[in-house]
């Protein structure tokens, strides 16, 4: 049997138009994290977010950094290709497969041409090339997340001086950046990095059917919908702060456990 189908349109989840928006939306150059669950629809957030920057700027430039084998798995969840919009067109996407990589990519963006340099720099799940510790000792692997953190951002802050001045006065380069979850914690892996590198940070969970205001997740079609929240979390010192996800406003959207779909339904 053929799975129904739903209509739904492509929305930017940090600045959704039908509903109040979050305290803390990203702002210019506000380097941000994203980071909650596996397969808790983090990548259709930041495509959705590149899609919206390229849409709504004719001079945007988005670069899409993710592994090819884990985007072609799990693809962001689209609108027809007919409706997307022009902005499209000014997303580029760079497969990489490891660290080394991602610090190439950033030591070499320099040499671009000013026009050509991103104004948006998207790296989906940052951790995911980064090969496992071995023999359980983790400060080195820690190391090189801090070195490729430290590169990524250095690139964005350049890319963003160098459009400044080459291209439009004032432009800046966001960094956008998703990790999984660490575990059952409320945080991202090793916090004390992401809070030196990244001054914004969302944070998505799972909410029980009763919590996010819906029947026991089925859909009239029969389809299992899983029910998360967007929220921006504030730092502490080094760590993300202890108070509660739900002291602060959000967005809660659906997900299909088929990857049909993700719908935004209101606020928190």
């Amino acid at each position: 049997m053929e799975k129904p189908l739903r209509d739904w349109e492509s929305v930017d989840f940090f600045e959704v138009d039908n509903v109040e928006r979050p305290e803390a939306p990203i702002a210019p150059g506000n380097h941000c994290l994203v980071y909650g669950p596996k397969e808790s629809g983090k990548t259709t957030l930041l495509f959705q977010h590149a899609l919206s920057v390229a849409n709504r700027d004719p001079g945007a430039r988005v670069l899409f950094v993710c592994k090819r084998d884990a985007i072609e798995t799990r693809p962001p969840l689209l609108q027809r290709a007919a409706t997307l919009g022009e902005g499209a067109g000014r997303i580029q996407m760079k497969y990489l497969n490891n660290d080394a990589e991602l610090r190439r990519l950033g030591s070499v963006m320099h040499l671009l041409p000013p026009e050509d340099l991103p104004t948006l720099i998207v790296v989906d799940g940052v951790t995911s090339f980064f090969a496992p510790a071995q023999g359980g000792d983790n400060r080195e692997r820690e190391m090189r997340l801090a070195r490729t953190l430290a590169s990524l951002r250095e690139c964005a802050d350049a890319c963003g001086s160098m459009r400044s001045l080459g291209v439009r006065e004032g432009e800046h380069c966001l960094l956008l950046a998703s990790c999984p979850a660490d575990g059952n914690h409320d945080a991202p892996p090793v916090q004390w990095l992401w809070y030196k590198w990244f001054p914004s940070a969302f944070g998505v969970r799972q909410l029980h059917d009763q919590d996010a205001g819906h029947a026991p997740g089925v859909a009239a079609h029969g389809i299992v919908l899983r029910h998360f929240e967007l929220k921006p979390r504030r730092w502490g010192v080094g760590c993300i702060s202890s108070d509660p996800m739900d002291d602060r406003m959000g967005i809660t959207y659906s997900v299909d456990r088929v990857g049909g779909s993700l719908v935004p339904t209101g606020i928190t």
